[in-house]
């Protein structure tokens, strides 16, 4: 029998392909897909069953007259955008610190990347805001990367830039006068309301479900999933959230914002009656400022605004007040969150109780005897030790103890706290803040520098039973509400009477939340952070 041409034989081989992948139910992840803007071109992750999309502009560029303004949507455009590679960061100062590297800075930088199952099939959405102190990071990190989340767990995988530093969160009585529903100060807080308007109208032709889609971060990301959760202008855009390491009261008044904003525009020579056109001429790059002392300020040098509009108050006041938004809600925080940020002062183990005693007398005069009778030096390992989990109560656990007391009876509630530190430095960095991002993304064996800094192929054996629990967790919570599934440890609601809580750790374990740490987080709830470190300040003057 004569040979088909090798021209015919090659059509065949792909119709045969495609019919192969419709009898199994599977998609091309290079076939073009439909957005409001025009069509995206995606890939096939390496060596996963994920299909990606890269770099997708979900809003107008931010640049010229609409810097520092309202998030616009995206522009259409003719022909289809290959998104085969993440888009530029917001403008910061990128630090080593910052679990990441971006391929280039610019103000143009308003994108999103997906990733989805490659099989067919309309999966729950799951859309990450990724840390780094309103200051730092990108969606586009090796760390956030969705293959392994989608290809093994069935769901969406978004992570998005929003615009940070005094790009993102610059506020001045003039940019409040002229945004016609008096705004100002949040304008990374509505580039992520746009980016959820954009998967809501989209998600759907990516495989996902626009009826189940779970907004989560980890840190600054957390406090902006706090924000979401109360803010008017993110009514219905989600379902679902979980808040990680989320300090999420340290945000600024209108008169903080002002008194910085003011100081942000006199550093690059900008005051007067053309304050913001001076402003809006200045290349990004000048706009750009280093973070402050990381250890005690805990990373938050520029934050949302209540300004009245994106966000009426203090997110927990809100919570507190029941005016919020009554979606099933995940909440915890690390073990010892701060740890990792001690390794850059020489000596600090070594610190005795006496200049402990007076370090925070300093910083939280008027406090610091009352705080001191709630700890003792013989509960930990090194006295600095103490200081640290007093600063872990005060921003991370009691906070987080908060939203879960607001909320138990009105929506469902998960709280957790992540133990594990069997890591190549367990004293010295212990269960740090943002360890728990890789074992829920899976991203452990990915080349990143926190995962270079804590892991070898023992650390990676250790901590892959637990990574496969967290996935499953997040992925099931996403799914449902609930992050409860065969096989796991069962995780029960918080409520008021039981105050019960997962324990991340190997092996899992629920903990109800003890007497002394009731007490302890009872208290900072009386007297936050900013009321005890102003009070310091005060002292000091």
């Amino acid at each position: 029998m004569k040979r088909l041409p090798v021209w015919m034989r090659s059509i065949a081989a792909v119709l045969f392909a495609l019919l192969a992948a419709r009898a199994y139910g599977q998609r091309d992840c290079s076939a073009p897909v439909k957005t409001t803007e025009g069509e995206v071109r995606g890939f096939q992750e390496n060596a996963t069953e994920a299909c990606a999309w890269k770099g997708i502009p979900y809003a107008a560029p931010p640049i010229g007259d609409l810097r520092w303004r309202a998030t616009m949507p995206a522009l259409s455009r003719s022909g289809i955008l290959e998104a085969a590679q993440v888009g530029m960061s917001c403008p910061q100062k990128e630090e080593i610190t910052s679990g990441g590297k971006s391929i280039g800075f610019s103000e143009d930088c308003l994108f999103l990347n997906i990733w989805s199952p490659k099989k067919d099939g309309n999966f729950p959405v799951m859309v990450f805001f990724h840390g780094g102190g309103f200051q730092q990071g990108s969606g586009g990190y090796g760390i956030y990367n969705g293959k392994n989340l989608a290809g093994e767990k069935d769901v969406v995988l978004v992570t998005v830039n929003y615009r940070l530093g005094g790009l993102g969160f610059l506020a001045l009585p003039e940019l409040k006068s002229e945004d016609k529903n008096g705004s100002f100060g949040n304008y990374g807080i509505l580039d992520q309301i746009q980016a959820l308007k954009w998967l809501k109208a989209n998600v759907r032709n990516f495989g996902g479900d626009p009826g189940r889609i779970t907004i989560f971060g980890q840190s600054a990301g957390a406090m902006s999933v706090c924000a979401l959760m109360v803010s008017p202008l993110s009514e219905g855009l989600f379902e679902r959230a979980i808040s990680m390491s989320g300090p999420c009261e340290l945000l600024f008044t209108m008169d903080e914002g002002f008194e910085r904003g003011k100081k942000i525009a006199e550093t690059v020579g900008c005051s007067g009656d053309q304050v913001l056109a001076c402003l809006r001429s200045k290349p990004a790059d000048s706009l750009v400022v280093k973070s402050g002392n990381r250890l005690l300020n805990m990373g938050v040098t520029y934050a949302p605004h209540v300004d009245g509009y994106v966000l009426p108050d203090f997110p927990i006041k809100l919570m507190q007040q029941g005016k919020y938004h009554r979606v099933p809600f995940m909440v915890g925080n690390m073990k010892e969150e701060i740890r990792l940020y001690t390794m850059m002062f020489a000596g600090i183990g070594l610190v005795q109780p006496a200049t402990i005693n007076w370090l925070l007398r300093k910083l939280a005069d008027g406090y610091a005897d009352d705080i001191l009778k709630m700890y003792s030096y013989k509960d930990y390992r090194r006295p600095i030790d103490l200081f640290l989990n007093v600063a872990n109560d005060m921003v991370f656990a009691g906070p987080a103890w908060q939203m879960g007391e607001a909320m138990s009876g009105k929506n469902p509630v998960y709280m957790y706290r992540v133990d594990w530190h069997d890591h190549n430095f367990p004293h010295k960095m212990g269960s740090f803040h943002g360890m728990d991002v890789p074992l829920v993304f899976g991203t452990l064996k990915d080349k990143n520098l926190m995962t270079s800094l804590m892991a070898n192929k023992q650390v990676l054996k250790r901590a892959a039973p637990l990574s496969r629990q967290m996935m499953d967790y997040y992925t099931n919570f996403a799914r449902s509400g609930n992050p409860n599934g065969q096989g796991l440890l069962d995780w029960p609601g918080y409520d008021t009477a039981r105050k019960s809580r997962m324990i991340l750790d190997t092996p899992l374990k629920i903990s109800p939340l003890s007497d002394q740490e009731i007490k302890r987080f009872a208290f900072f709830e009386q007297h936050p952070m900013k009321e005890i470190v102003k009070a310091g300040q005060n002292d000091k003057k």
